[in-house]
């Protein structure tokens, strides 16, 4: 009795994790840089960076005053975003975008977005 009532625990709590899962979709900041075990805020290196990922798998990148647009799907663990020129691969530990180049550790977060009210 006391391993079925384990099992059912168990699978309780994986039914409920399930059930909590997150679409990727939403705007995207670039929150941090690491690079050389040296965290910096983007701002000290003049960078303003932002995805929009909308769900039809289209979007928006925007660095500073230009925007491109952009393709993007998910793709297990990682979300693979293209713009016409170049791609990237985007780890996602279920709520942050995590870009990882030579050394260089790029973190984006959601940013909330305001409902219009009505």
């Amino acid at each position: 009795m006391k391993r079925i009532t384990t099992l059912f625990l168990a699978l309780l709590l994986c039914f409920s994790l399930a059930g909590c899962s997150k679409t990727v979709g939403g705007i995207y900041k670039l929150d941090y840089i690491t690079t050389d075990g040296v965290r910096l805020p983007p701002s000290n290196l003049g960078m303003n960076i932002s995805f929009e990922l909308l769900e039809d798998g289209i979007g928006t990148a925007t660095y500073g005053a230009t925007t491109l647009n952009i393709t993007w799907a998910e793709d297990g663990d990682e979300v693979v975003v293209k713009s016409e020129d170049r791609s990237l691969r985007f780890s996602h530990d279920g709520e942050n975008l995590i870009l990882h180049s030579d050394g260089t550790i790029l973190f984006f977060v959601p940013q909330e977005t305001e409902e219009e009210e009505d």
